[in-house]
């Protein structure tokens, strides 16, 4: 699905990523009403009904994140960012790669690396696992280069300096049935606490999200047959 037009306009404003990443106040028009901007939904289909949705809030004070699955009206909450109790250490690096890529099979104005990667990778959490020199490029790829005159503008070093968690006991395990959860060994010890509600136990959607990944497989599998 294509972005939102008011968003795939604001992309290039170096207002809006200030206000998207709680680094600025929101660039809503002022123009003194007293209602409030709508959300902005984004879907990032990956195949066979499943999409990765973001749920952004109008005066950009939370970014939800959800999981669609065919045949189902309500969306799986699966993290949110906000500046009171924020959740957003959902995703691994190689599972966003992965979703973004299956995005760009289905929808070639969603270029990889970009839109998908720029808007969600705030809701990865990177461990020791991940190679950081190599994710670098491919974030500072996704956000483009700054606006001329850009105040603030979103970097692969800004990103990482709150997805690592490489040095704060963060770890992503993988249990018997082949599901990813993050956990932390020793929260009081580091800077940097872990918020997600994807820990071991938890009642995250494992089975949901196992399949959501398997359509993203075999959607970019396909389109690399196809070739």
């Amino acid at each position: 699905m294509p972005l939102p037009s008011d968003l795939q306009s604001r992309l290039d404003d170096p207002a809006f990523w200030g206000a998207y990443f709680f680094e600025a106040d929101d660039d809503a028009d002022d123009s003194g009403e007293d209602d409030e901007p709508g959300p902005i939904i984004v879907e990032f289909e990956v195949g066979g009904g499943y999409a990765l949705v973001l749920d952004i809030d109008g005066c950009f004070d939370m970014v939800d994140l959800g999981l669609r699955v065919p045949g189902e009206s309500e969306l799986l909450e699966i993290g949110w960012d906000d500046q009171a109790h924020w959740h957003p250490d959902s995703l691994r690096w190689a599972e966003l790669d992965l979703i973004a890529r299956a995005a760009a099979v289905l929808d070639p104005t969603l270029a990889h690396p970009g839109a998908v990667l720029a808007l969600t990778g705030r809701f990865v959490v990177l461990d020791a696992h991940d190679d950081v020199e190599a994710i670098g490029p491919v974030m500072d790829a996704a956000f483009g280069p700054p606006a001329p005159g850009a105040a603030w503008w979103p970097t692969a070093d800004r990103w990482l300096s709150k997805a690592d968690g490489r040095r704060d006991g963060i770890v992503w395990q993988r249990d018997e049935n082949g599901d990813w959860a993050v956990d932390q060994a020793d929260s009081a010890a580091t800077g940097r606490d872990l918020h997600s509600v994807r820990r071991p136990g938890s009642k995250f959607p494992f089975a949901a999200w196992r399949a959501l990944l398997a359509a993203a497989e075999s959607t970019v599998a396909q389109a690399g047959a196809d070739r």
